[in-house]
């Protein structure tokens, strides 16, 4: 740590120079620091609880498919259940996936532009070496493409299973289900959560962040173009572009795969950054 440094300032009106001590600032983390990280763990849980709740709903619905003394109650607890899916559903996409991604927005115009327009504290969060500019805010968008493009990747099997696993068990519901009144109620709790829709959105989502990836790609690694207005406007197209996606899917990536790949990503992303986009 450097020793403080005695600067001579002098008053605009007729005083006496004064002599002012300038403490130093303290030294950054060399840790990455992420605090909008917080919310996104909110919205985790919110959505583990909003999923368990599907997934009992979906076997309260099954065992109504049987004839015993507490039917009627069951009846009662699948909609109870149905309500309550759905109104998690709507608070988890309107509000906590909202913040979060707003203060996400926030903190990835702070660190391409170096203008803080939030609160919570971020450092270190892309790893590249850009100044602050627009270029830097592609380099940016195209290091949360690269991290986004995998972890969607992995999720498609996950998500695939899950909705096979339902399909499969609403098809045997429908075989062994003769009362029509009990096959209502069960297509109702399968297909009101919106689970399936989720998943076309989901699809639709990883078709178009490859899409955006594939621009920036073209941009920084494949024609490796100057830093001229027409790129600057392509730059900022994509990055619109993505955020327009997230703002419209609402999807949550797996936070379990981002951390089991993480290290992995780094490495991956610092050997494409160093080696094919960085100016040499």
């Amino acid at each position: 740590m450097s020793s403080p440094q005695k600067n001579t300032l002098k008053h605009t009106l007729s005083c006496p120079e004064l002599t002012v001590i300038n403490l130093p600032e303290p030294e950054k983390s060399e840790e990455k620091v992420d605090e909008v990280n917080k919310l996104y763990n909110r919205v985790n849980i919110s959505e583990k609880i909003a999923n368990g709740v599907f997934f009992i709903n979906l076997i309260v619905s099954a065992i109504t498919i049987f004839e015993f003394k507490y039917q009627d109650l069951f009846f009662i607890i699948n909609i109870i259940f149905s309500i309550t899916y759905v109104v998690l559903s709507n608070v988890i996409d309107i509000y906590f996936k909202n913040r979060a991604e707003n203060e996400r927005r926030k903190s990835f115009i702070k660190e391409s532009f170096n203008v803080n327009l939030t609160k919570r504290k971020t450092y270190k969060y892309y790893n590249n070496d850009e100044q602050e500019s627009l270029r830097k805010m592609g380099v940016n968008c195209f290091e949360n493409l690269f991290f986004t493009k995998y972890i969607a990747k992995k999720m498609l099997i996950t998500e695939s299973i899950k909705v096979f696993i339902i399909v499969l068990l609403y098809i045997i519901l429908l075989i062994q289900v003769e009362n029509l009144e009990l096959l209502v109620l069960i297509t109702q709790t399968v297909f009101s959560s919106e689970y399936f829709f989720k998943y076309i959105k989901f699809l639709y989502f990883k078709v178009h962040v490859t899409r955006i990836y594939q621009k920036l790609f073209d941009i920084f690694v494949t024609t490796h173009t100057e830093d001229d207005k027409v790129t600057r406007i392509k730059i900022l197209d994509a990055a619109m572009d993505y955020e327009c996606l997230k703002f419209y899917c609402k999807i949550s990536l797996s936070s379990r795969i981002y951390n089991k790949y993480n290290n992995k990503l780094n490495k991956e992303w610092d050997e494409l950054y160093h080696s094919s986009i960085v100016y040499h």
